[in-house]
């Protein structure tokens, strides 16, 4: 029996997240590796010398070195996530239940020919994404004062 992937509907927004994890996890992979290089050697060097394992290493010295990078990427991630666009539209073209808000703003602007409407979504897309990251600002530094 063929598995149709994106053809599915119970399995085809599952396919596109994995798509969408394996396109970005070169990107994660380097910003990660480029945040727990900057770490300075004699702090793990210290950390040795006091007997610390590699877990510990990892909780009390990467975690929180790398803290910004994290909230970043957490912020980049679920932005991203309100505005995905180019896997689904690639992919699917928006059918079979893939449809996301932006591909209907497109599809609202020049398959309908309504620039008006799909001006005002791309303006509420905006103002979403603007919010969502303004919350996720304050509770990081909610976080870091206590």
């Amino acid at each position: 029996m063929i598995q149709l992937w994106l053809g599915d509907r119970s399995i085809n927004n599952i396919s596109l997240a994995f798509t969408s994890v394996w396109r970005y996890t070169g990107f994660n992979f380097l910003i990660f590796l480029g945040a727990i290089q900057s770490v300075s050697p004699e702090i793990y060097e210290a950390a040795q010398i006091d007997g610390a394992s590699r877990w510990d290493e990892f909780k009390y010295i990467i975690v929180p070195s790398i803290k910004n990078i994290i909230f970043l990427n957490i912020i980049l991630g679920i932005s991203g996530s309100l505005s995905v666009f180019d896997i689904p539209y690639i992919m699917t073209g928006g059918s079979n239940g893939t449809m996301t808000f932006v591909i209907q703003t497109i599809n609202t602007a020049f398959k309908y020919n309504k620039t008006g409407l799909a001006s005002a979504m791309a303006v509420i897309l905006l103002i979403i994404v603007v919010v969502v990251t303004l919350i996720q600002r304050y509770a990081v530094r909610e976080r870091k004062e206590g």
